[in-house]
């Protein structure tokens, strides 16, 4: 195994830092499945963003599909070690998915999204991103209750000192109490407990923008495989976002969830379809199967 040593003369390689965290996470189990948990739900929400015709491949979801990749190369960045890059990550996760429903917040992404996603526009700040989403009435009927935008600031302006470099408290040196990269447990819970307050601040603005997200919408159940593509979300998929919110925060979420007109219609004409039967079902497989395999074949 290749050996690195850095300029101080200290050995140190990847391999065994990843062995450490992996370590680290198979003995503290509750920890480890609660990362994993908070990173799926994230996933999972990505599928309640709107896919009809309009929209797609207007890159009207690239703010969304680079907020999850930020989220996951933070998580594999938190196993090398380099803590402060992971850290960093988690910044750009909370800037982009917040960016994706500020594109959205009118229904017409794939149009305001253009000179952004083709890069002849800046990237908006963070007061003007917050001020377009106070004009969403789910958020401002949420922040009755919750003090949403101020705890979007604090995780925000905290991760943007490691971002930074505010001093020696917010430094590669601190967080990985060495000046070269090693595993240290006081950083991990730290990065876990800030994933998990950008995760839940982001599901929440997701639901709040799109409510029939925790809508009970059993799409296979009613369509197969045929189901529309993107705008719901399985009741499994809601499942796994509900157990990683605040029980008092998903409460209100789903208050405000049950008394939103269009959330209530999407879920009443999903319902409104018959269970699809066995036969219907396997006829659906059968012909994915034939058109996989003519493709393949080609």
């Amino acid at each position: 195994m290749e050996t690195i040593i850095d300029f101080a003369g200290s050995k140190f390689n990847h391999i065994d830092n990843i062995a450490q965290t992996e370590k680290y996470l198979s003995e503290n189990p509750d920890f480890h499945k609660r990362l994993d948990r908070l990173i799926w739900a994230y996933h999972e929400i990505g599928h309640v963003i709107p896919q009809w015709n309009g929209k797609l491949f207007s890159g009207h979801n690239f703010a969304y599909s680079e907020s999850n990749s930020e989220i996951e190369c933070s998580y594999q960045l938190i196993k090398l070690c380099f803590y402060k890059y992971g850290f960093i990550a988690l910044r750009n996760a909370l800037e982009l998915g917040l960016l994706s429903i500020y594109w959205d917040k009118d229904n017409n992404a794939e149009i305001l999204i253009q000179d952004w996603y083709k890069s002849k526009e800046d990237t908006p700040f963070k007061k003007q991103i917050t001020k377009g989403l106070k004009t969403i009435e789910n958020i401002n009927q949420f922040c009755k209750r919750f003090d949403l935008f101020i705890k979007i600031d604090n995780v925000y302006d905290n991760l943007s000192d490691f971002t930074h470099t505010k001093g020696y408290s917010f430094s590669g040196q601190n967080l990985n109490h060495a000046n070269f990269t090693k595993f240290n447990e006081r950083t991990i819970r730290t990065w876990g407990n800030l994933l998990e307050q950008v995760i839940q601040l982001l599901l929440s603005v997701y639901i709040l923008k799109y409510p029939v997200a925790i809508q009970n919408t059993p799409i296979q159940e009613k369509f197969g495989i045929n189901g529309p593509f993107g705008g719901f979300l399985e009741v499994f998929q809601s499942e796994h976002i509900k157990e990683v919110l605040d029980p008092d925060e998903l409460k209100a979420l789903q208050e405000i969830s049950d008394n939103d007109e269009g959330a209530k219609s999407l879920r009443d004409w999903v319902n409104s379809y018959p269970d699809i039967s066995e036969e219907e079902f396997k006829k659906q497989v059968d012909e994915f199967d034939e058109f996989m395999d003519k493709h393949k074949k080609e």
